[in-house]
């Protein structure tokens, strides 16, 4: 069996990366023509919403990392001193007039550690961002195969409308004939109405589908011609222990380490500002009644006495020690539920290839059998309308299993973070 999925280009991921590198020179469908998830997942990546939003984040963390950088400006300090008193110090014969700049001069390095605290939160804000990216494209795809499906059960919902119109003009032909009842055609004419109520319904899920795939695209309609894909494709699947092993490497995991860094500049940046920074000050000093000039200096240094930072400091430090048990926590959540979709995959796919290989034909072929037989009088109408809907209905479930492992095989792909086959071509 084809490991390639049923779409038509190598999977979610793969693509992705090809995306990434030149998304903006990528050809997009024509209005009304067909729609590839190719197509729709490079579209999204140009104009969905919600990702367009999302970059903004990555641009306020640049100017986070802009503004950590900045040194603080000198202070112009200008003073006067011994006027408006008494004696000789009435009016402003005592006069005394300093001109004098400070400057901060950072000892404990905070300056260097606000920078490295800034840029590890731009390079999570990245990580959210790509994080964010492949939540967006798996919710394409998926929207994409609910409309691939819809266009199968519309079409399963047409064919089982025309069976029901000949099974409608066999029960007339037999009742112009005064074989059977009336009564019987009016049954069948019941299971045709409802039949034409369920083809009508399956075309309403489908622009239903068609509208949401349009808005995860950016549009406001579907001007896309139809979703182009063969649902019942089914890529080979890996063993469970495999995938499981990759987990490690997903986005979501790997964010924490990116996390992890992030904490560790927090924790040193605290520490850093154990040590306040030092003001240097200089100037000239003017004394009126003597018309003399003189130089003035300062420096200040703060005493630490009592350490300002040490609630900070442990708390930087829980931080990150908890930043390990949640993310133990996660890795343990991400396995159980990657199991689970694994098993349901397993169950879409085995459902799917015993309804197409065994019970489809025998399905079929007793329909046909019970056709015969009731134009000959061998069997009653009900006969003959419950195997027509027992072929209808296990159409359906044909078009549900089908949809429901290429679901799964998208959950597992936005799980790793990767495709189901990581040697999978990208071509």
């Amino acid at each position: 069996m084809s490991q390639r999925s049923l779409f038509s280009w190598p999977r979610l991921f793969p693509a992705l990366a090809l995306l990434l590198a030149g998304a903006a020179s990528t050809a997009h469908a024509a209005p009304g023509d067909p729609l590839t998830l190719g197509d729709a997942l490079a579209t999204a990546l140009l104009q969905n919403p919600s990702l367009q939003a999302y970059a903004f984040e990555t641009r306020v963390a640049e100017a986070r990392v802009l503004q950590a950088g900045l040194r603080p400006n000198p202070e112009l300090l200008v003073g006067v001193e011994n006027f408006l008193g008494t004696g000789a110090l009435s009016g402003v014969k005592g006069l005394e007039t300093t001109l004098q700049l400070s400057q901060v001069i950072d000892l404990g390095g905070s300056r260097a550690r606000r920078v490295e605290t800034a840029e590890s939160e731009r390079a999570l804000a990245g990580a959210d961002y790509e994080a964010k990216r492949l939540d967006v494209l798996a919710e394409v795809a998926r929207r994409f195969t609910e409309a691939v499906a819809d266009t199968e059960r519309l079409a399963a919902a047409r064919r089982a409308r025309e069976l029901g119109e000949q099974t409608a003009a066999t029960v007339r032909a037999r009742v112009e004939a005064a074989v059977v009842s009336p009564l019987e055609l009016n049954k069948a004419r019941t299971a045709l109405a409802l039949l034409q109520i369920a083809e009508e319904h399956a075309e309403h899920e489908l622009a239903s589908h068609r509208q949401s795939l349009a808005a995860v695209l950016g549009a406001a309609d579907p001007a896309f011609g139809p979703t182009q894909a063969d649902l019942l494709r089914l890529p080979a699947l890996p063993e469970f222990a495999a995938l499981a092993a990759r987990l490690e490497k997903s986005p979501v995991l790997a964010r924490f380490a990116g996390e992890a860094r992030w904490r560790e500049a927090q924790v040193r940046l605290a520490q850093s500002l154990r040590r306040s920074g030092l003001r240097v000050s200089g100037g000239v000093r003017r004394v009126e009644n003597t018309d003399d000039f003189g130089f003035v200096a300062s420096l200040s240094i703060p005493l630490p006495l009592h350490d300002q930072q040490q609630g900070t400091v442990r708390e930087a430090r829980e931080r990150r020690a908890q930043l390990e048990a949640t993310a133990e926590a996660l890795r343990l959540e991400m396995r159980a539920t990657l199991f689970d979709v694994y098993q349901e995959m397993l169950h879409a796919r085995t459902a799917l290839t015993q309804l197409r290989q065994e019970v489809i034909p025998i399905a079929e072929e007793t329909l046909a059998l019970t056709e015969q037989g009731y134009r000959k009088g061998r069997f009653a109408l009900l006969e003959l309308l419950d195997a027509q809907q027992s072929l209808i209905a296990l159409r359906v479930q044909v078009v549900a299993n089908a949809t429901a492992f290429h679901l799964h095989v998208i959950e597992i792909e936005r799980l790793l973070g990767a495709p189901l086959h990581p040697d999978t071509p990208r071509s």
